[in-house]
């Protein structure tokens, strides 16, 4: 199975294929908007794997929840091309291929997170379960204060962090877990990305033929949209 998997909610943008087990990863952090990589980088990866679009069997994408803009550019990407290639398409959760892509021991907690401004972060926390890339949710993913994701650490287990921009957090990230290391920066694998594409397709094959039921999870409003509620409240 060919499978093409991307990701834009954050500054790193994950794009890779797996061609029947060959991986090619351009994975990397970028300061141009999404719209002028993601193309680039796909056709980089198909060439490198030595196939085409019309040889892949399968799309994923990272649904969110994170940044707006790269949501949006990613998403319409994998559905228009679910679309043209009568494909199925797997919606990610983001924050999950962050916290995949750690290695972790059974057992442990994996905080998943990215700064979303305002005092918040988009993330989730999940716990490492027996088996390769199984990640038990204990809080699922979503837009929070740093403190309602660590509420769900009992301090049972190794804490583990991945994710962007929260090293904002640490003195709260140390309280829960003072053994914690916060790395400044976590590469996503997009080799994991690609398996978790396929691993949650072979397990429900016929619930990602409908590329339009696939949209972002933005998991907050933007600023434009609370701007014009605010507009349209009586004076």
């Amino acid at each position: 199975m060919n499978v093409l998997t991307i990701d834009a909610a954050t500054g790193t943008e994950i794009v890779a294929v797996d061609a029947s087990g060959f991986v090619s990863d351009k994975t990397a952090p970028t300061s141009a908007s999404h719209s002028v990589t993601l193309f680039n980088n796909i056709d980089a990866a198909l060439r490198e794997a030595g196939i085409t679009e019309k040889d892949l069997d399968l799309l994923g994408v990272g649904a969110g929840p994170g940044s707006f803009t790269g949501l949006r550019i990613a998403v319409a990407t994998a559905r228009m091309l679910a679309q043209v290639l009568e494909i199925p398409l797997v919606p990610l959760d983001s924050p999950l291929i962050y916290a995949a892509s750690l290695t972790s021991m059974e057992g442990d907690i994996i905080l998943s997170a990215f700064d979303a401004k305002k005092g918040r972060v988009f993330g989730a926390l999940y716990r490492k379960t027996s088996g390769h890339l199984e990640l038990e949710t204990i809080v699922p993913p979503g837009d929070y204060p740093i403190d309602a994701l660590l509420e769900g650490y009992d301090g049972k287990g190794k804490l583990l962090v991945a994710g962007y921009g929260i090293e904002k957090y640490s003195g709260k990230i140390h309280a829960a877990s003072p053994d914690c290391d916060i790395p400044a920066e976590v590469r996503p694998s997009g080799a994991v990305a690609c398996a978790l594409a396929r691993r949650a397709f072979e397990k429900n094959p016929g619930a990602y033929h409908n590329y339009d039921e696939v949209t972002p999870r933005y998991a907050r409003k933007s600023d434009a949209e609370v701007m014009l509620e605010l507009r349209k409240k009586p004076t």
